[in-house]
C-alpha cells in the first residue's frame, strides 16, 4: 500500500521534470532557427546578372534559333554558243562561243575569255557544260528564230532541186582531218566518208591536203575553224589541194557531182 503511494508521488515528478527538458529543447532550437534567418535576410538578394550567368552553365538551354546563311546564286553566264563541231577525239572537239569579249572558238579545258577561274569543262552535240566559278552552268547551242516558232522570221525558200538532196552536205561525203608537220598545220587532209563515188567524181584523190577553202586560209588554225564549224552546212566551196607539192582548184557540189 505504501508502495502505490509511492510510485504515485515520483510519476507526476517525472512527467513534470520530462515537459521541462522538452521545453527547453524547443526553446533552443528555435533561437538557433531565429538566428540562421535573420542572417538569411541580410544577405544580398540574387542579382538578374547573376541569374545569366548560373544560367550559362546550365546542363540544358533551350534552342536559339539562328538566322539561315543566304546561299549565293550564282547568275547565268552572258555566252551564247554559235556552233559546235564533235568529235569522238576530245581534242579535235571545239565549239564556238560568243561572249561579251568576242567570239571565239574553245576547245575541252580551256579558259573562257574575260570571265576569271571560268573553263570550258564538256563538248556535247547541242550544249557546252561551263565550269563558271566551280558552278557548272549548259548553254545550248544557238538556234535561228524559225526554230523557235517565230513565224516572222522565217527562212527564205530553198531553190527547188532533186527530193532528198536538202538534207545533203558536204560532210556526208567528205572528212576534213587535220595533218601536222614537226607541230606545224600544213592543212587538213580530205577523205572520204563513204563509199560513194562523190570523192573520185569530184576530182578529188586520195592523199590531197586541202590548203584553202573559199579564201579561207586552212594552214592557220583560228581561221581554219570557221570552215571546220560550218562545214557540215555547207553543200558547195571552192577549194585548193596540195597534190605532189603541186596546188590544184576543185570545185565541190553536192548537187552536180
Amino acid at each position: 500500500m505504501r508502495m502505490q503511494r509511492l510510485y504515485s508521488l515520483i510519476t507526476p515528478c517525472v512527467m513534470f521534470i520530462l515537459l521541462i527538458s522538452s521545453g527547453h529543447q524547443g526553446y533552443v532550437v528555435l533561437k538557433q532557427y531565429k538566428k540562421v534567418s535573420d542572417k538569411l535576410s541580410e544577405a544580398d538578394p540574387v542579382s538578374d546578372s547573376d541569374r545569366e550567368k548560373v544560367q550559362d552553365f546550365a546542363l540544358f538551354q533551350p534552342a536559339v534559333s539562328q538566322p539561315a546563311a543566304q546561299r549565293t546564286v550564282q547568275a547565268p553566264i552572258n555566252a551564247e554558243v554559235e556552233g559546235i563541231i564533235r568529235s569522238d577525239e576530245a581534242w579535235m572537239s571545239f565549239a564556238v562561243i560568243k561572249t561579251p569579249s568576242g567570239q571565239q572558238s574553245y576547245r575541252e579545258g580551256e579558259s573562257l575569255t574575260g570571265y576569271p577561274d571560268t573553263w570550258v569543262e564538256e563538248i556535247n552535240r547541242d550544249n557546252v557544260v561551263i565550269n563558271y566559278q566551280g558552278s557548272p552552268q549548259t548553254l545550248a547551242i544557238k538556234r535561228p528564230d524559225y526554230f523557235k516558232g517565230d513565224i516572222n522570221s522565217a527562212p527564205m525558200p530553198a531553190p527547188q532541186v532533186e527530193p532528198g538532196l536538202n538534207n545533203l552536205h558536204l560532210n556526208d561525203y567528205l572528212v576534213l582531218k587535220p595533218r601536222f608537220d614537226n607541230g606545224h598545220l600544213e592543212g587538213y587532209q580530205i577523205k572520204p566518208r563513204n563509199a560513194s563515188a562523190f570523192f573520185s567524181h569530184s576530182g578529188l584523190k586520195k592523199g590531197d591536203v586541202v590548203v584553202k577553202v573559199n579564201t579561207v586560209d586552212m594552214t592557220k588554225e583560228e581561221q581554219a575553224k570557221i570552215i571546220i564549224a560550218s562545214w557540215s552546212k555547207m553543200r558547195e566551196a571552192e577549194v585548193v589541194v596540195k597534190r605532189h607539192a603541186h596546188l590544184e582548184n576543185i570545185r565541190v557540189n553536192v548537187l552536180n557531182n
